[in-house]
């Protein structure tokens, strides 16, 4: 993996982390949208792997359940997060997009050397990016 896309998944889980609750601004809202866009384009490229044969079950293991707490993180913070309007309709989308992530990822997890449940994980988490990206906008 790249070392710009690890730099920059601890980059944005870093800002994402911090505190929970209160009224979320619209840049808090983007940072965990693109968290969310970050950890899903991630887990894909695990569960690629996986169907190319071009990890360890070891890795799988270890690097989803990584990314599967770091989406759990960023969904409680959404869910404890407070918004207006339609600030108010993404954080809810978002913190939905969020947990699917969870899931997807813990499954990947448990079943780390499974090509065909990492095929079908592979396509939701990229489809999933993509929706991320476009809250985020």
């Amino acid at each position: 993996m790249p070392r710009g896309t690890w730099l920059w998944l601890v980059v944005v889980v870093a800002a994402t982390s911090c505190g929970g609750g209160g009224t979320l601004s619209q840049k808090s809202f983007q940072l965990q949208a693109e968290a969310v866009q970050s950890l899903s384009a991630e887990g894909a490229l695990v569960a690629g792997g996986v169907v190319e044969g071009r990890t360890t079950s070891v890795f799988v293991r270890v690097h989803a359940g990584y990314l599967q707490k770091q989406a759990r993180r960023v969904e409680t913070k959404l869910a404890s997060s407070k918004a207006s309007g339609t600030l108010e309709e993404k954080r809810a989308s978002a913190t939905r997009l969020a947990g699917r992530v969870g899931d997807e990822l813990e499954q990947l997890h448990r079943a780390p050397g499974d090509r065909s449940l990492a095929a079908r994980l592979k396509s939701r988490l990229e489809h999933d990016a993509d929706r991320a990206k476009e809250l985020a906008k």
